[in-house]
């Protein structure tokens, strides 16, 4: 088997990312492995890898090397689901998971069946990024203006915003989880400047932790978490989950913990002839 792999980015979430690419680099380089750092754009072009590490939200890059018999993490199923927010509800819907209602984003204002406010998503949108609040459908018409709506969702609002749960699932199980609170924010992101604490999951969260892996198989994703009428509401999937929460509230090192899972799939389940 080759002893080179591909760490796949989006080119303009490439030096964001430096640190985490540079770790996970070293860290395969101390198990022999060579992995280079490529684009959706020129990653189908060399020679076939090991394994590809998907990071850059494409599902069609999971797809392609798929099709060629290479396991990329996540797969390519993951991938989509986790970056179409309409996507992530009607799977979650279809699991039976508490969540808010969602329509899609060309639902009439008068049509909506929820009151205002409602949150306006991008449906392709991670880390906070276009994610909105309208008081009213004058504010989200503004909102939308110039905008493809069929490219947005909109959701009932939680009752208790600013809280959430960020579960951080690796091979089917929690490994760590972050509650994240926001006192000005209807968005409680650490990188919007949200503060982050870690806390143990309790059996709800690992029960929905359940429910989501034994239906979609992830390697490594986020699971978010809001509060709604006194209880956990299951809320987004995050594919390309950052790291920058558990280097800077726990110790657990997610870089080497996914590194070390992804070497056992690929290499050490391949000598023991196991798929």
């Amino acid at each position: 088997m080759n002893r080179y792999a591909l760490l796949v980015y989006a080119i303009k979430d490439i030096e964001k990312n430096r640190w985490f690419i540079d770790r996970l680099t070293a860290l395969f380089r101390e198990r022999g492995v060579d992995l280079l750092l490529k684009t959706p754009e020129d990653c189908k072009e060399t020679e076939d890898p090991a394994f590809v590490i998907n990071r850059s939200r494409d599902p069609f890059v999971s797809e392609f090397f798929e099709e060629k018999g290479i396991r990329s993490f996540n797969d390519s199923e993951t991938v989509r689901i986790g970056n179409d927010k309409l996507a992530e509800y009607e799977f979650f819907k279809e699991l039976g998971l508490p969540v808010m209602e969602t329509v899609p984003g060309d639902t009439p204002a008068d049509k909506i069946p929820f009151s205002f406010p409602v949150i306006v998503k991008e449906r392709a949108g991670h880390g906070g990024s276009g994610v909105y609040k309208a008081g009213s459908a004058e504010e989200l018409a503004g909102i939308l203006e110039g905008k493809d709506p069929e490219g947005f969702i909109f959701q009932e609002m939680c009752d208790e915003p600013g809280v959430d749960v960020r579960l951080y699932i690796l091979g089917g199980r929690v490994v760590a989880a972050i509650k994240r609170t926001s006192a000005d924010d209807f968005r409680s992101n650490f990188s919007l400047g949200g503060n982050a604490e870690a806390v143990e999951p309790d059996e709800e969260m690992k029960a929905f932790v359940d429910a989501v892996c034994e239906k979609l198989a992830p390697d490594y994703i986020g699971l978010d978490l809001i509060r709604n009428n006194g209880g956990w509401v299951v809320n987004e999937i995050e594919d390309a989950a950052g790291a920058r929460m558990l280097y800077a509230r726990t110790d657990l090192d997610i870089a080497d913990a996914f590194v070390a899972y992804i070497y056992e799939k690929t290499f050490q389940n391949a000598e023991n002839g196991i798929k």
